[in-house]
């Protein structure tokens, strides 16, 4: 039995080798195109924290919030979105994929449909997002005079947020099964993005009560940063992974659900 998982595992991690390989050989292709749109990232991302600096010239505070308390939680946002969009963004194409005829090409091969979509490409250009939420975190723990003991829960924080992310992509694109029309249903998670640089605090109950226990982006940086902050316990870090995963699993879930009522596109 346990021979046979980790077959398993091992030929996941190979199919993964070659699927990443293969990314990365297309960049090569065209790798000012890929340079180019890291650069267009970066200065994007530059500029929203501008304006959040411009916005701290006429307050003092955001609900508590000081401006290098905004600028981590900015980062670990920033962050853990890159970390999903660098590796399974491709879990928002899944509408592209039906209206092109070109999603049963998945459901032909001894593999999950899901896993062969989410390796089927990643953003390059995030990378340039990656590199400047590292930037800023490093700044604002500088700032801060943060312990750098708990440096060591960000790997945790990160990429349970990037599965979160990428949990909240697999459950809104279910809905192409049922209209396969080109739908911005899974677009949806760039709006979750700019909710997320934010406090919780600042939105109505209703908000936060979906943020936590539908959508949980509370904890891909609200809560990060309060532990880190040290105004929440340090044991809430323990939820993250099971939070991540069970979110995860149920989006997967209801991915697999849509899949058993897709029909083809017919062409």
């Amino acid at each position: 039995m346990f021979k046979q998982f980790f077959r398993k595992q091992k030929h996941m991690l190979t199919l993964i080798r070659c699927y990443y390989k293969r990314n990365i050989d297309a960049l090569e292709i065209y790798s000012k195109d890929f340079i180019i749109g890291i650069l267009s990232n970066f200065i994007l991302c530059a500029a929203e924290i501008l304006m959040l600096v411009f916005v701290f010239d006429f307050v003092n505070t955001i609900d508590g919030w000081t401006l290098p308390q905004m600028l981590l939680l900015y980062s670990i946002n920033q962050i853990g979105a890159s970390l999903w969009a660098c590796f399974c963004i491709n879990t928002i194409t899944l509408p592209y994929y039906i209206q092109n005829g070109e999603f049963d090409r998945f459901l032909l091969r001894p593999v999950s449909p899901l896993f062969q979509i989410m390796m089927d490409g990643f953003d390059d250009d995030s990378w340039g997002d990656l590199l400047i939420g590292i930037l800023l975190l490093g700044y604002s723990w500088i700032k801060l005079s943060l312990p750098a003991a708990r440096l060591l829960l960000l790997p945790v924080f990160c990429i349970s947020a990037a599965v979160i992310y990428a949990s909240i992509t697999i459950l809104l694109s279910t809905i192409s099964f049922f209209t396969i029309a080109h739908t911005d249903a899974a677009n949806l998670v760039n709006e979750f993005q700019t909710f997320a640089q934010y406090p919780l605090s600042i939105y109505p109950k209703v908000i936060r009560v979906v943020f936590t226990f539908v959508f949980p982006i509370s904890f891909v940086s609200f809560f990060p940063s309060m532990i880190i902050l040290q105004k929440y316990s340090i044991f809430l870090s323990m939820l993250f992974p099971i939070v991540a995963f069970i979110f995860l699993k149920v989006s997967s879930k209801v991915w697999y659900w849509g899949l058993k009522h897709y029909v083809g596109t017919g062409t």
